[in-house]
């Protein structure tokens, strides 16, 4: 899981330096990735793997980005695609739709897609869904979904929860709205059946080094 990939900005605190992979070191993580086999997968191949016994490769890994920040294009984008890797992006739909300059716009967003990335929403506006009521989750969920099957021309299906907070309403959404999953902030490498709307991730700390990355990919 990544946020920005992209230089650490001057005064940035230790929450901004946590959230943000330098070039540098995503470079890093990225090549040892390949020199040790690593192949990227979607969300959609985990979940067939799952469901339907599709093999995947032996050294599997989704790469995800929360947010969609405009820098990835120059950043997180070439590096992967020089292995011939792609990641998932989950984005803001309202703040491409009013083209916050910090953001992916959208024709970026469907280039990435025509060339494999998978581009799923982080609802509309990034506001917890947990504690409020069906309406509104609903109107950031759907709304979300909407905006970006009208710029990818498919239905998207996974979702990642602001700050990763959920509750009921929400997972009750999910399966009504036929979302295949859901992406949280917890830690975790074990997927099941059971999990899939609460499925965990391994944040990638900006601060930390190769060596912790290394141990996040797991035995």
């Amino acid at each position: 899981m990544y946020h920005y990939v992209e230089p650490w900005p001057a005064k940035a605190n230790v929450i901004r330096k946590s959230l943000t992979v330098r070039p540098d070191d995503f470079a890093a993580q990225m090549a040892y990735l390949h020199e040790h086999g690593y192949v990227t997968v979607s969300l959609y191949d985990l979940v067939y793997a799952l469901a339907l016994g599709t093999a995947l490769p032996p050294q599997a890994v989704v790469v995800t980005f929360d947010d969609g920040y405009a820098s990835l294009t120059q950043t997180a984008v070439p590096v992967m695609e020089q292995y011939g890797y792609t990641g998932t992006i989950f984005v803001i739909t309202d703040f491409m739709d009013r083209g916050l300059e910090a953001y992916l716009t959208w024709p970026e967003a469907e280039a990435l897609y025509a060339r494999g990335w998978k581009i799923e929403p982080h609802t509309k506006t990034h506001e917890e869904l947990a504690g409020r009521d069906r309406a509104f989750q609903l109107y950031q969920m759907l709304g979300s979904m909407q905006t970006v099957a009208a710029h990818i021309g498919a239905p998207p299906r996974f979702m990642s929860y602001p700050s990763g907070k959920y509750d009921d309403v929400t997972l009750k959404l999910m399966r009504e709205l036929n979302l295949w999953g859901g992406v949280t902030v917890q830690a975790g490498r074990i997927h099941t059946l059971e999990s899939l709307y609460t499925l965990t991730r391994i944040r990638v700390d900006g601060q930390a080094p190769l060596q912790d990355f290394i141990v996040g990919l797991g035995p």
